[in-house]
């Protein structure tokens, strides 16, 4: 150290004996860094080095101190003003290059010192980019807790974080991404959600955690037609199911949100769209009672002649409730008793109100089983009050 000192301190001013390079072209400080040898990049310092000077490959000091994760050295250089910014002549600015070794304390040191955290590398992706593409799970949680985009696209195929996840199969990751607002609705420059990734690399775990639809759905079920119209604007499909495959206007058929379904239709809904059950929206709305939206969905040319997977009009369900006034404005769109039984109609099987609403032995026979439409119904159900017998 001494001997460096001394040649540095008795060196000519003028050519800044702190920039010299190797034989092989390769600056001091660069050969003290790559070395771990804070000591010596603390002297070289001292004496006023140009601390973005590249090496032959093009990167500056910091990138190379922050792919090295020396954190020790990035503060020194950091407090000489080094840039935290890509240079030109590098693929990776120091940011990404923290991010991808899983460097979190050189991470973090860099954010804290005003790195841009979705700055983007030669080829357009970011620092949450890659932190997912390597499984730098803490990195990745830095990134967001830092206020990173989930929804950025990258240069090169237009893939998001969550793609990026979807395509290796991490399901933590993709757990943390959801978790922090990723839109699982974006699609890439070949048209794919994370859905359509994960499903092409058979990641079958995922399926359920990606599904589209559950932000359409939610804005549907709370009757926010603002909320409705910037979700779709944003890029979700207007068609997408929620994770027990209803749509939008099953939920908000379900719910009595007349307004939400308006703006559901107007956006071109399709609406006869079946759950896994066979039943529509207009199933749902006969189910709950709720006429309002009945009226709307039959004058909008919903298939009042619809059947569920068990073979049930919703004329059936409205009769087997004793809805009097929605059994009449089915039959005036159209619907028909063809078919029957005129003695009395069998309930629907899944009907959510079956314990308290329906009459007869079928609604005291214990469930065995709590059917797949119980649990679609779960979150859209209002116990505080019965449904609307019209």
């Amino acid at each position: 150290m001494d001997e460096i000192r001394e040649v540095l301190e008795r060196s000519d001013p003028s050519w800044k004996a702190a920039d010299s390079v190797d034989p092989h072209g390769e600056p001091l400080l660069h050969i003290a860094i790559s070395h771990g040898r804070a000591d010596i990049v603390q002297l070289l310092l001292e004496f006023g080095p140009d601390v973005e000077f590249r090496s032959r490959s093009g990167s500056t000091p910091l990138e190379v101190a922050a792919g090295s994760g020396e954190a020790l050295i990035v503060e020194l250089l950091l407090a000489h003003r080094a840039s935290t910014e890509r240079s030109e002549t590098s693929s990776w600015g120091p940011i990404h290059l923290a991010a991808g070794a899983g460097h979190v304390e050189v991470l973090r040191l860099l954010l804290l010192k005003g790195a841009r955290v979705d700055s983007l590398t030669k080829d357009g992706s970011t620092a949450l980019h890659i932190a997912v593409e390597q499984r730098r799970r803490d990195c990745a949680r830095l990134l967001l807790g830092s206020g990173a985009r989930g929804d950025v696209r990258n240069g090169r195929d237009g893939d998001t974080p969550l793609h990026v996840a979807a395509r290796l199969g991490d399901e933590n990751m993709v757990r943390l991404l959801l978790q922090k607002g990723a839109n699982k609705e974006i699609r890439n420059r070949n048209g794919q959600v994370s859905y359509d990734i994960a499903a092409e690399y058979g990641h079958s775990r995922l399926f359920d955690a990606l599904k589209l639809g559950d932000s359409l759905c939610v804005a549907a079920r709370k009757g926010d037609s603002r909320a409705i119209q910037r979700v779709i604007e944003s890029g979700a499909l207007v068609n997408g199911r929620d994770q027990h495959g209803w749509t939008a206007l099953h939920r908000a058929a379900f719910k009595g949100k007349i307004e939400a379904a308006r703006t559901l239709l107007e956006r071109g809904i399709d609406i006869d769209s079946k759950d896994e059950d066979g039943y529509t929206a207009l199933h749902c709305a006969v189910e709950a009672g709720h006429a309002d939206v009945i009226e709307l969905l039959v004058k909008k040319s919903a298939d009042v002649e619809a059947r569920t997977n068990k073979g049930v009009s919703a004329l059936q369900i409205a009769e087997s409730l004793h809805y009097v006034g929605i059994t009449r404005v089915l039959i005036a769109g159209g619907a028909s008793r063809e078919g029957m039984n005129q003695g009395a109609a069998a309930p629907p099987t899944h009907a959510p109100f079956g314990n308290v609403l329906m009459a007869g032995k079928e609604a005291e026979k214990p469930m065995k089983k709590r059917p797949v439409r119980a649990r679609a119904m779960q979150n859209s159900i209002d116990r505080s009050a019965a449904p609307l017998a019209v």
